[in-house]
């Protein structure tokens, strides 16, 4: 959202219909979707949901899952994320494991990858929680990783989602090693400095 500034490595607590290959620009592989079909005039995208694609509180991801996070996305999402999905006409839901991604006939090329890969939130945990406020609370996740512990200004910890139902998907094979992935921040770029040259962070 546009109010406050998001912990450094949100990206790995939540789950997308599709990832990005990082040694390839433009690719992305079936992540939460495990199936995929275009409209010949390339206009509709199909996602079928991956059996097991669940959030971290056990519940599954659903179709109206998608739908809720890039309708809330457009309507209430940072600019990075609304402006690119300007070109997304509509999205609903086939059934429980499908879902359908329109786009208007001007859209970028890139468009349906990029949302694709965006967050999937789960619809049940912010029917009670504005997705436009601020918040200190972990949000609830699908990723390989969930925020452990935190000080707000001083470092955030994620630790790594033992038995994540995408671990030996081929798009996450050799990643997400780590047990432990710590942020910290330093307000003073000295401070920071100093700390590298002890050792006490990495890069």
């Amino acid at each position: 959202i546009v109010k406050g500034d998001r912990a450094s490595g949100m990206e790995l607590t939540f789950a997308s219909l599709m990832a990005r290959a990082l040694d390839e620009p433009d690719a992305v592989y079936p992540l939460a979707a495990d199936e995929l079909t275009v409209s010949p005039d390339g206009l509709v995208f199909r996602f079928r949901l991956r059996p097991g694609a669940a959030f971290h509180d056990g519940s599954e991801i659903t179709a109206s899952d998608v739908v809720f996070s890039l309708s809330t996305l457009k309507s209430k999402g940072h600019p990075s994320y609304s402006s690119v999905l300007r070109d997304l006409a509509g999205v609903a839901a086939d059934d429980k494991r499908t879902v359908q991604l329109r786009f208007h006939p001007t859209r970028g090329l890139d468009v349906p990858a990029l949302a694709a890969a965006m967050p999937i939130f789960s619809e049940k945990y912010y029917s009670t929680r504005p997705f436009d406020e601020t918040s200190l609370e972990a949000p609830l996740g699908s990723g390989p990783y969930r925020v452990a512990r935190f000080e707000q200004g001083r470092y955030v910890e994620f630790e790594r989602v033992k038995g994540w139902w995408g671990e030996s998907l081929p798009v996450a094979r050799g990643q997400y090693n780590f047990d432990l992935v710590r942020d910290e921040y330093y307000r003073d770029r000295e401070a920071g400095f100093e700390a590298f040259t002890g050792r006490n962070y990495l890069f």
